[in-house]
């Protein structure tokens, strides 16, 4: 038998959930490609 636990977000996930939805819903997104691309060139300057 399975036991099915639940999850309670703490208001500061909360929080974060709903800024990521805003994010997504006004298109402030970028694509894994470009992300990729901001990581590398970030970690050449450390």
């Amino acid at each position: 038998m399975n036991t099915l636990k639940v999850y309670q977000f703490n208001q500061l996930e909360l929080d974060m959930l709903k800024e990521s939805e805003e994010d997504i819903k006004y298109g402030r997104v970028i694509s894994q490609e470009d992300l990729d691309k901001e990581d590398l060139e970030w970690l050449s300057q450390i």
